[in-house]
């Protein structure tokens, strides 16, 4: 009898556990997450985006995305091409013939992929949030919205029929333009005044992209409150992710994806 009820208790609080975290989507920041020693690819590759989502539980990802100087979009994170890779220079400077054989200094040696060579049948179902890279570091200056939302266009990220794509913007220039190509728009916030601004000047957002550190759980609430989506990145370590989740955003952009799964059920 003890056994029978101690095992009760047990199932009980496992299923108590899952129903706290369920509704929150997890989707891997930058596939399998920056700078996850885990991961058994590096960030923004084809590798990593398939390893991502054939995990069970995963909700999407999201990949940063660079236009080149020929109008191609590539993925990659950083500014400088030879803190990683055996290319040098800036993104926005080169060409696919400059970028085509780029690899990342790895055990793998992963290749710099286009968007447009992500094999799309891997994000049926799921959702795919862009962060539109917007600054040129080497020139030090902006790059052409124009450019980057016909080139996303043209290769039929606009409200595809088998997945959902977001656009991650931090320019506050670009937010209409975006709209108006028909994009969901999520807006990178870094306080609650520019929220509060935001909503002022920029009502049909869709949503925002916060840092853990930045935003407490009332103010999550207060912004899905106002039908908002509210997703929180910035999420490494054990603690971070239970706190992160604790604060029962839309979804969650992990930095380590498998962990983040575990907790959340």
């Amino acid at each position: 009898m003890r056994f029978s009820s101690l095992l009760l208790l047990v199932v009980l609080s496992a299923c108590s556990k899952t129903k706290s975290f369920e509704g929150i989507e997890v989707l891997g920041h930058a596939a399998t997450g920056l700078e996850n020693i885990n991961s058994p690819y590096h960030d923004n590759t084809k590798e990593a985006v398939e390893y991502a989502l054939s995990m069970e539980g995963c909700d999407g990802i999201e990949i940063d995305v660079q236009l080149s100087s020929d109008g191609e979009l590539w993925l990659f994170h950083n500014t400088n091409l030879e803190l990683e890779t055996n290319n040098s220079g800036c993104v926005p400077n080169l060409t696919y013939n400059d970028l085509k054989n780029t690899h990342y200094t790895t055990i793998g040696k992963e290749k710099l992929v286009r968007l447009r060579d992500l094999d799309t049948a891997y994000f049926k179902g799921k959702k795919l949030l862009l962060d539109i890279r917007h600054y040129n570091e080497c020139d030090d200056q902006f790059v052409s919205q124009t450019e980057m939302i016909a080139h996303l266009q043209a290769i039929g990220y606009v409200n595809p029929t088998s997945f959902e794509v977001s656009c991650i913007l931090g320019n506050p220039d670009w937010i209409d333009d975006f709209e108006n190509a028909g994009f969901k728009v999520l807006y990178s916030i870094y306080s609650m005044n520019e929220y509060e601004n935001c909503q002022t000047n920029f009502p049909t957002l869709d949503g925002f992209v916060v840092k853990n550190g930045d935003f407490s759980a009332a103010d999550i609430a207060e912004i899905k409150a106002d039908n908002k989506k509210v997703y929180i990145f910035e999420i490494r370590s054990p603690k971070g992710i239970r706190s992160a989740l604790k604060k029962y955003p839309t979804g969650v952009l992990t930095d380590d994806l498998r962990a983040t799964l575990i907790e959340q059920y």
